[in-house]
């Protein structure tokens, strides 16, 4: 007869733990370190961010760059880096919706802004990583972007 697996260690192993270490693993490969990526509730949780990688990541799934280079940590400029990677990733997911927060820089606490990723279901989770897989360059351009260098030159 089979022991049931201790409970503190039972969803290791399972599919959505499997798609959080390969998401994590390809965001690494394109420069992006998403430290609070876990597995909660049976979900990816992608954690806390800067702006400045929230945006990285808009524009590795495809958003365009944005127009004005300021402070992403300002008010303007991290709801508009929000909108764009809201945007990438329903684009990138085929529909799916990633829940985001702005934290602005508190002087008490002595915190930096950052952008709270919500938790995404495995499917989301799944697509995420089919389209980092496919559609960037390690380098954080796009295949497109990459093609039209190479016919440039």
């Amino acid at each position: 007869m089979s022991t049931p697996p201790d409970d503190a260690h039972a969803d290791y192993a399972t599919p959505v733990h499997e798609t959080a270490d390969a998401l994590r693993a390809a965001l690494r490969e394109h420069g992006l370190d998403l430290p609070g990526l876990s597995v909660e509730q049976g979900k990816v949780s992608l954690g806390d961010v800067t702006a400045t990688t929230a945006d990285r990541l808009a524009r590795l799934l495809g958003a365009p760059v944005q127009k004005v280079e300021r402070n992403l940590a300002e008010w303007p400029e991290a709801q508009q880096v929000m909108r764009r990677l809201g945007a990438a990733f329903r684009t990138a997911t085929g529909g799916g919706f990633l829940d985001l927060y702005f934290h602005h820089d508190c002087v008490r606490c002595d915190r930096d802004a950052a952008l709270t990723l919500g938790p995404i279901n495995q499917h989301d989770a799944q697509r995420l990583l089919s389209s980092l897989s496919r559609g960037a360059s390690p380098s954080g351009q796009t295949r497109e972007a990459t093609a039209h260098q190479s016919h440039a030159s």
